[in-house]
């Protein structure tokens, strides 16, 4: 890789993040590739992530509203340890000063995650709460599954993950990263099937995984290779645009004249188009419903002869 685009990234990623992939001493190539990798990673694991966090502190709402007889039961709730009184009575205050009313679903909303998995443990188990939401949140687990201790563990392995995932950290060194992601999918399982069902939908992490790091170092290779300087070679114009032969499915990942790609449409440029290129406009491209690009004629080019005339 270019030393000196590697130099220019060192200085903006920072040394000691970037120290963590090459601790066997990889070359500059291999420790951004890792850098790439472990980001798509955290990338692929943040929905199931984010459904585990949502349904477990939804579930333990509906719980507590029905237990205590209203939704406000941050208000009563009783037997609970001194720094989850203090996650309860801090969350109101943010809210005030963020001059917004004190409302069930921004509560539920203002309070950590470290709050919610707070409810299995041994305090919990001796205060009789820990078994109520064992049965009331995990409904569709086996009773054996149900054990505040396995619970626990369960969403302190989960709780680490996500931290680790949300503060991008690195987990590409993880052996058992597709243990853990397995068992995320089974805790949400227990607590909603359906929505267990939809975050399995939305998953990309076994494809990045499986992928490893080829892809990668690949793609960084092929734009900043050893000889590449950090400007563009006066009058040389490189191109996003390449001819094919035919529409591939790239929903997947595909091997592109561009490098590595995922997903794409079909966009059928018509005769009219042809004729509002030809006369100088910019057409505006659709792309996913998500994104949008422009294509106009270059300066050099020449669109006379296709059939519609001039």
């Amino acid at each position: 890789m270019n030393s000196n685009f590697f130099k220019a990234l060192q200085g903006i990623l920072a040394e000691e993040r970037l120290d963590a992939y090459r601790q066997d001493g990889a070359d500059p190539s291999l420790t951004l590739a890792r850098y790439c990798q472990n980001m798509a990673l955290c990338e692929s694991l943040y929905p199931t992530l984010q459904f585990a966090e949502i349904a477990l502190r939804n579930a333990i709402h509906h719980a507590f509203s029905e237990q205590f007889g209203t939704s406000e039961w941050f208000d009563v709730i009783n037997r609970i340890p001194d720094w989850q009184a203090r996650k309860i009575s801090e969350a109101k205050d943010n809210l005030l000063d963020e001059e917004k009313d004190v409302t069930p679903g921004r509560m539920v909303a203002e309070m950590s995650f470290g709050f919610w998995t707070g409810f299995f443990n041994k305090f919990h188990a001796r205060s009789g709460i820990g078994h109520y939401l064992a049965r009331s949140v995990f409904r569709h687990a086996d009773k054996s599954e149900r054990d505040l201790a396995k619970l626990d563990a369960r969403w302190v392995a989960i709780r680490e993950l996500r931290n680790r995932v949300f503060h991008h950290e690195r987990i590409i060194h993880w052996s058992d990263l597709e243990h853990q992601h397995d068992s995320i999918f089974e805790i949400i399982a227990w607590i909603s099937p359906e929505l267990c069902e939809l975050s399995r939908s939305l998953d990309r992490f076994a494809f990045v995984r499986k992928a490893g790091i080829k892809p990668w170092k690949s793609k960084l290779l092929s734009h900043w290779p050893e000889n590449a300087s950090l400007e563009t070679a006066p009058g040389h114009k490189s191109s996003n645009i390449h001819p094919v032969p035919s529409p591939f499915d790239a929903s997947n990942g595909a091997e592109t004249p561009f490098g590595r790609r995922w997903g794409g449409d079909i966009l059928e440029i018509t005769e009219e188009h042809l004729m509002s290129l030809q006369s100088g406009e910019t057409l505006l491209l659709d792309i996913q419903s998500e994104y949008v690009a422009f294509l106009k004629k270059s300066d050099d080019s020449n669109l006379k002869g296709l059939g519609y005339g001039g």
